[in-house]
């Protein structure tokens, strides 16, 4: 009955968890808080391969292993729940990508303004479906593997193996390719092959699992039914197994996925209808030069809601009239000091941002995405305003000639 609570509980601290950022807000003193929380949230998901990998070892050493206790269980569900959003987010960056056949564009200086989808975004509801189904699958083997009937057991498992290979292949589709829109790429393939790993270690465990309960069975077995326990013991046999389980939950995927609208052959099309990637049949045109670089990551966070953004007032930017808060003007001040001190440093940190800002900023078109841009960014903020308070004998003054006719 204590693995039966867990769920229970994990859904109870991700409750307290949002009234209390949910009161903050209506507080009026949750920006900062926000802003540290997403950060830990941020360091949180970076240390998600060291534990999936961890246990992926972990699962496969030697000798007789004990069932994962209800702790790395929980563990095991906290982590699963951030990769799938983390997936989620990787399905709203790819709806953003230029689709297969459109010509991309690139500024004069070298960076790109935009990448190719990696998954047909007329075909990323079969990804979806899929996924989900495989947390689905996951829990289910995870707190309740002793308890559900054989065939929810065996259509568990082969979900999750489904999942896997799906991240294989999209690794495969995407391991080459330069033309990509970078930050759903990199949300795909961190968030498909942690899951992968740990899908296989929960494999793993209920196959460890349902080895030692069989060996503790009385039955004697005969014929048939003593070779399919020699090989459940073995493992030697159970992909064989597994690959037999794969068109009865494929027809059923696809069943669900036609009542939604999508085409039969949705999972292939998904890799088919794109370009510029391993499985891509569609070419990609040459791209496009663009003039100027009119989207950068502080300006574009200046856009959110004036609630949480706060800009102070307008600046000059290329001759054009910007909004400005005091975290774009703290940023500049910033940049400005390294230009003026280390301007060897200042061209390499330019010359990254470059590189990344200008696809990151094509993602942020709304105001709550740039009031996310706001709060991550706010630890920055911080540290420049610390650097400039350190070096500089008058930051103040540095940090308010930004964006205006004074600066230099």
């Amino acid at each position: 009955m204590k693995n039966n609570r867990a769920p229970i509980v994990i859904i109870s601290l991700i409750a307290v968890v949002l009234l209390f950022l949910a009161a903050a807000y209506v507080l009026g003193f949750g920006y900062h808080i926000l802003s540290v929380f997403f950060v830990f949230l941020a360091l949180f998901v970076l240390c998600i391969p060291v534990y999936v990998i961890a246990r992926f070892l972990s699962s496969f050493k030697k000798g007789p292993q004990a069932a994962p206790s209800i702790k790395v269980k929980t563990m095991d569900t906290v982590n699963a729940v951030m990769l799938i959003c983390l997936f989620i987010v990787g399905c709203y960056l790819n709806a953003y990508g230029a689709r297969a056949g459109e010509q991309l564009h690139v500024y004069e200086i070298g960076g790109r303004a935009d990448g190719y989808a990696s998954l047909a975004p007329n075909h990323i509801l079969s990804a979806i479906v899929l996924v989900v189904l495989g947390m689905v699958g996951f829990l289910i083997l995870n707190f309740y593997a002793g308890q559900v009937s054989p065939v929810i057991y065996v259509v568990s498992s082969t979900i999750l193996v489904l999942n896997i290979g799906f991240a294989a292949v999209y690794l495969t589709h995407t391991l080459f390719s330069k033309l990509g829109d970078m930050y759903s790429v990199r949300a795909f393939q961190y968030s498909l092959f942690c899951l992968a790993l740990l899908y296989i270690t929960k494999l793993k465990d209920s196959l460890n699992e349902f080895s030692i309960k069989m060996r503790k069975e009385t039955i004697q077995y005969k014929g048939f039914l003593l070779l399919l326990f020699k090989i459940s013991v073995r493992y030697s046999k159970m992909p064989r197994l597994w690959a037999v389980c794969f068109f009865p939950v494929l027809l059923i995927v696809q069943m669900v996925l036609i009542l939604f609208g999508q085409r039969p052959d949705s999972f292939i099309r998904l890799f088919l209808d794109t370009s510029s990637f391993t499985y891509s049949r569609i070419p990609a045109p040459p791209p496009e030069m663009l003039k100027g670089d009119e989207h950068y990551l502080c300006s574009v966070a200046a856009r959110g809601h004036t609630k949480v953004v706060k800009p102070v007032r307008a600046g000059l930017r290329h001759g054009k009239r910007i909004p400005v808060n005091r975290q774009l003007l703290v940023a500049n001040a910033f940049e400005h000091l390294l230009e003026e001190y280390m301007p060897r440093m200042h061209h390499f940190i330019r010359y990254i941002y470059d590189k990344y800002g200008y696809p990151l900023s094509m993602h942020i078109r709304t105001k709550w995405s740039a009031d996310l841009v706001y709060l991550f960014m706010k630890p920055l903020e911080w540290f420049f305003l610390f650097i400039l308070y350190t070096v500089d004998q008058k930051p103040e003054n540095r940090i308010q000639i930004q964006y205006s006719e004074l600066r230099k």
